[in-house]
């Protein structure tokens, strides 16, 4: 939760920024005045805990691991699950909600300004802690055996890398690119948000989903070369990224994932050269794509042929990506992207020092 917004007490998800103070109690907040409200919420989120979260915070306490961990306190402008403090290890305990779209992008940036502070973030869901709690604690103590987590900070001198990330609609790259985000912390990866002239629908939030600009407000943008791509997909609409917001991150020391179209794909690598890989995740054929789109049960048969016509299409510019990922079986395309990271991370700082 932040302390830029005022939500019901149980609603502990969101985002925010500020200095950081150091409090008595071991409380490390953002020094404004919000403190006494996230301190106030905290208090009543210890008195109305989840199933699942009573079920983890017994198990941490019961465990023999040589630490202390702390429920709902206080880390910046967030309130966190649970905390151990010694390690700066957090837990994030992900409700139903979690799955939707526009609250994951808002995770992957909660987690990017904690690991910013110095935190290292473990995300799991209640239905992982009710059905194997074994499991969830077994991953808590391999982190507490790890070395402790150092990050890139502002200033350090050694800036991040761009992960180009496109796909034909269907063949599992939001799956791929959600699983890098939540269960590696160690890459450091923090997303790209696009701009757009389209104005906010529903609950999206400017700068968490999309940068939202009067169309005037965009031409500018493009006059001034501020784009590192766009495009107009019809008249007055625009989409793009802006230079600006991704070389903050880089500069930050965060590895920005882009997950872009083939075209805008293609667009970035040449810009940012061997500073960036680019991945181009497809299905094992067209006609598996057709029986994954049947299967989503999210569209009409005439729109499934105009997606499978688009991809057929789309995978006609896989040769021009630095390496194609095939989406066969999803375990194995997890790992594969995970071993293409390591490399290609792991290469870019040996060859940097």
């Amino acid at each position: 939760m932040c302390c830029s917004s005022l939500p019901h007490p149980l609603q502990r998800r969101g985002e925010g920024c500020g200095p950081i103070v150091e409090m008595k109690r071991g409380c490390e907040t953002a020094n404004c005045t919000a403190y006494n409200l996230l301190r106030k919420f905290s208090q009543e989120n210890r008195k109305n805990p989840t199933e699942a979260e009573s079920i983890l915070w017994n198990a941490l306490r019961a465990s023999q691991c040589g630490v202390r961990f702390r429920r709902q306190h206080i880390i910046g402008d967030y309130i966190a699950d649970f905390v151990c403090l010694s390690r700066k290890l957090i837990i994030e305990v992900d409700g139903g909600y979690h799955k939707k779209a526009v609250q994951q992008v808002s995770d992957a940036r909660r987690t990017e300004e904690l690991m910013r502070l110095g935190y290292k973030v473990i995300r799991t869901t209640n239905e992982e802690i009710i059905d194997n709690i074994e499991r969830v604690m077994n991953k808590i103590n391999e982190e507490l055996r790890a070395e402790p987590f150092t990050p890139l900070l502002e200033g350090s001198g050694e800036a991040g890398k761009v992960i180009i990330v496109s796909a034909p609609s269907g063949s599992g790259k939001s799956t791929i690119v959600n699983f890098l985000m939540k269960e590696h912390p160690e890459f450091r990866l923090a997303f790209s948000v696009s701009a757009t002239s389209r104005p906010p629908r529903g609950e999206e939030q400017n700068g968490v989903d999309y940068y939202f600009l009067s169309p005037e407000e965009f031409r500018r943008h493009i006059e001034d070369d501020d784009f590192l791509e766009y495009e107009e997909v019809y008249e007055g609409r625009f989409y793009g990224t802006l230079k600006s917001q991704v070389e903050e991150k880089l500069a930050a020391g965060m590895n920005v994932v882009f997950d872009v179209d083939v075209k805008g794909g293609i667009n970035i690598k040449k810009y940012y050269g061997d500073d960036a890989l680019s991945v181009f995740i497809q299905p094992p054929s067209v006609e598996v794509l057709r029986e994954r789109l049947i299967r989503r049960n999210t569209d009409e048969m005439a729109q499934i042929e105009q997606r499978l016509a688009k991809a057929e299409y789309e995978m006609t510019f896989a040769s021009q990506f630095d390496r194609i990922l095939v989406n066969d079986d999803l375990d194995v395309a997890k790992q594969e992207a995970v071993d293409l990271l390591n490399e290609f991370l792991q290469g870019s700082s040996q060859t940097s020092h």
